[in-house]
């Protein structure tokens, strides 16, 4: 029996999940980190409080792995890969390396488990920018997709044409046909696709380069000033539903945001030529079933209805016997899926 610890690290937190195999022995969140010194006293925190030394492995999710296709042993050569890929995932990369490395004086082996791997083979045609391909292969530019092991979580038993649904404070929409995704709504980077917390989602380029002429620093502006903040203040999704019925700008947000879901989705069903099955996941996915609603009344010319007192239950299945198409609400679970691959390779 091996003793895996999971590391799931954000921009600001550390979720640590102790798992003996594949059960899950404990686990806790630590948010409202902000520099190393937090961090490194989480990550000592966390060995004390699960007595480290009986650690067998420890697993890291890393948002970007590049074009890394499976789970790789840490080493100089992963670290590196880890850190050149940072600059297109600022957010998120930078802090997971540090945290990889401040676990390296516990002297346990190290993997790296990414979310870019689910995505690793989607077509050429969903993968490729219309960019000179001289650029595209001296920078490795394509679509690379984010948050796969939550998408693949979710949707690994059930076979046909499926939507997942990853919706929370970063955001994102898989086609996938017979458990392989043909496309998903992150690219290069996680900024693409949906609004989100605060990320803009997908501009046109055209407003980048005003922005740039005027001065701004736009990567920032786009990943951190954006979204539902940009539109509202607001990041937390909480606070925009609370207010939308006194406060017109969280009223548009939302609406953008159901807008912007159900045209990806009827996108996708073209692109699948049908629809079997549609999920909603993370937290925004699991928890608020006016959005589940909203979404779904969009559908019904697809044959898509909607149980309303299963989806207030937020259930399994929220779809009724008549529907066309079978709507899931299902927790994710990115850390039993990043023990289900390290497992594998050991």
């Amino acid at each position: 029996m091996k003793k895996i610890l999971v590391f799931n690290v954000g921009s600001s937190s550390i979720k640590y999940s102790l798992f003996e195999d594949l059960d899950l022995k404990d686990s806790e969140n630590f948010e409202r980190l902000k520099t190393k010194e937090d961090y490194s006293r989480t990550v000592e925190k966390i060995f004390k409080k699960i007595n480290g030394d009986g650690i067998d492995v420890i697993a890291h999710r890393v948002v970007h792995g590049g074009d890394l296709k499976k789970p790789s042993k840490i080493n100089e050569e992963t670290k590196k890969k880890i850190k050149e890929f940072s600059e297109f995932a600022p957010l998120h990369n930078p802090r997971q390396l540090m945290v990889i490395e401040l676990c390296e004086k516990y002297k346990k082996p190290q993997y790296a488990v990414f979310d870019t791997m689910f995505f690793s083979e989607i077509p050429d045609a969903a993968k490729i920018y219309a960019i000179p391909k001289e650029i595209t292969k001296k920078y490795e530019i394509q679509r690379y997709g984010f948050h796969g092991l939550s998408h693949e979580y979710v949707s690994r038993d059930l076979k046909g044409k499926t939507i997942t649904c990853h919706l929370g404070s970063g955001s994102s929409i898989s086609a996938i046909l017979n458990k392989k995704p043909i496309d998903t709504t992150m690219g290069f980077t996680p900024s693409e696709g949906l609004i989100m917390g605060t990320r803009s989602g997908t501009i046109d380029p055209g407003i980048i380069f005003f922005l740039e002429k005027k001065g701004y620093n736009v990567q920032e502006l786009l990943t951190e000033k954006s979204g539902l903040k940009g539109l509202t203040g607001f990041s937390d999704f909480r606070d925009i539903l609370s207010r939308m019925n006194k406060n017109k700008n969280c009223r548009l947000a939302y609406d953008m945001l159901i807008y912007q879901i159900t045209k990806i989705i009827g996108s996708y069903i073209a692109a699948l030529n049908g629809l079997d099955n549609l999920i909603f996941t993370a937290k925004i996915g699991e928890n608020v079933q006016k959005l589940r609603e909203d979404v779904c009344r969009h559908l019904s010319f697809f044959g898509v209805e909607m149980d309303r007192e299963k989806n207030k239950l937020s259930s399994e299945i929220i779809s009724s016997k008549k529907s066309r198409v079978k709507v899931f609400v299902r927790k994710t679970n990115e850390e039993k899926m990043a023990v289900e691959k390290v497992l594998k390779i050991l």
